[in-house]
């Protein structure tokens, strides 16, 4: 048994460090956001741009291939870096994400910011730590801690971001080696951004929900069909990058190409509600607000996997947050069920089943819609997660093998 002294003394440091990486992931938060609220509200303010996307794509496929191709792996990259230490997550893969991502928004692709502010803040934290020496332990737990923060401080839900941390490195297991200096970072950085006043995708509390059989049945349909989504989204995304790749010889060009289909999905669609984070569009699920296209989700669904697959740079994450949400609207709609309700759990049954965190997303559901939707939330995210078979946008987690 450790001395009180020895115990002290890991206590402290967890919280030193929590501290820190906190500061750093608070940084990364307020910088990002702000830049990427410039990049939408200046795409949306000078339409011509839009124009540009496949030339902006040509200039992140030659980054990207001139520079650091192996920086493309991304948020699976820092999992591997959890699982086996080795070289590190690159320090430059910082810079070329926070710029890369900027720029797909400014050019209106279609991907996400948490997932990079992941990367981003991992890339920072990580070099930081490698220039002392640290441990191969101590390493593994900055990156740990450095998720938290990230997740916590740019989506505005510190509890959840502890828990995804340690719950998304290996399917079907929580890991707690971190979780005292991942709860201090994800406060840190939560607090910190707070103190800035920014705004987050959404922040709305769901009234009274009464729990009854009906309301249960559709639900467990809106699980399915938020399985089924996510891992057809996973499956989409990869084709188009595996076609893109056996068709198309030079990386660079691959976005190229990317950016000129989205311009023609913008054409055929009729609308540009589908570029970038689409927000306000989510926005009007979460508050029941009537005209949402019937199909939506499966517009989002087409621009985001087009501009992932292609090789735009910006992350999952809220595009499947934003694709669940308004699924869920719509079967909402046909079920004749509350739309905000459906909508919110749509969108957390749908990051459940695709990144294999339900208890994650079910603490995120009650920290951005509260907890009168607990019942909802964990019905839902628990029966899509055991329906979508673990399979998940993640290739680098663990995958935990039970017998029976």
């Amino acid at each position: 048994m450790p001395s009180l002294y020895a115990r002290s003394k890991d206590l402290g440091f967890s919280f030193v460090l929590g501290g820190l990486v906190g500061l750093v992931g608070a940084g990364v938060a307020v910088a990002f956001l702000k830049a990427l609220t410039f990049a939408n509200d200046t795409r949306v303010n000078n339409d011509w741009l839009i124009y540009l996307l496949p030339l902006a794509g040509l200039v992140i496929g030659l980054t990207y291939h001139n520079f650091g191709s192996h920086v493309a792996r991304g948020s699976n990259l820092v999992l591997e870096e959890i699982h086996e230490p080795g070289a590190g997550v690159p320090r430059r893969m910082a810079p070329m994400v926070f710029a890369a991502t900027f720029v797909s928004h400014v050019f209106g692709a279609s991907t996400g910011r948490e997932g990079a502010g992941i990367q981003i803040t991992s890339s920072i934290v990580d070099g930081i730590a490698r220039m002392f020496s640290p441990s191969i332990e101590t390493r593994r737990l900055l990156l740990i801690t450095s998720i938290a923060a990230a997740f916590g401080g740019l989506f505005g839900v510190p509890i959840a971001g502890v828990v995804f941390a340690l719950e998304f490195q290996e399917s079907g297991r929580i890991r707690y080696e971190a979780i005292l200096s991942a709860l201090t970072a994800a406060l840190v950085a939560f607090y910190t951004v707070e103190s800035f006043h920014l705004e987050h995708l959404t922040e709305n509390e769901l009234g009274p929900i009464y729990v009854n059989a009906t309301l249960v049945w559709k639900l467990v349909v809106l699980a399915a069909a938020s399985a089924a989504l996510a891992m057809s989204f996973i499956q989409a995304t990869h084709f188009v990058h595996n076609t893109a790749a056996r068709f198309i010889a030079w990386p660079p060009l691959r976005p190229f190409i990317g950016g000129c289909l989205v311009l023609l999905l913008v054409a055929v669609s009729g609308s540009r509600d589908y570029l970038g984070l689409s927000g306000p569009l989510a926005h009007q699920a979460f508050i029941g607000a009537t005209g949402i296209a019937a199909a939506a989700f499966a517009w989002k669904f087409v621009f985001t996997s087009i501009s992932l697959g292609t090789g735009f740079i910006g992350g999952e994450m809220v595009p499947l947050f934003i694709i669940g949400a308004l699924a869920g609207a719509q079967v909402a709609t046909l079920l004749g069920a509350s739309v905000p309700l459906f909508a919110a759990v749509g969108m957390v049954a749908t990051f459940s089943a695709a990144s294999n965190t339900p208890i994650a997303c079910i603490i995120l559901g009650v920290e951005l819609f509260g907890a009168n939707a607990l019942i909802p939330f964990t019905l839902a995210c628990v029966l899509s997660y055991a329906v979508s078979g673990h399979g998940g946008i993640y290739s680098a987690q663990k995958r935990t093998t039970v017998r029976h």
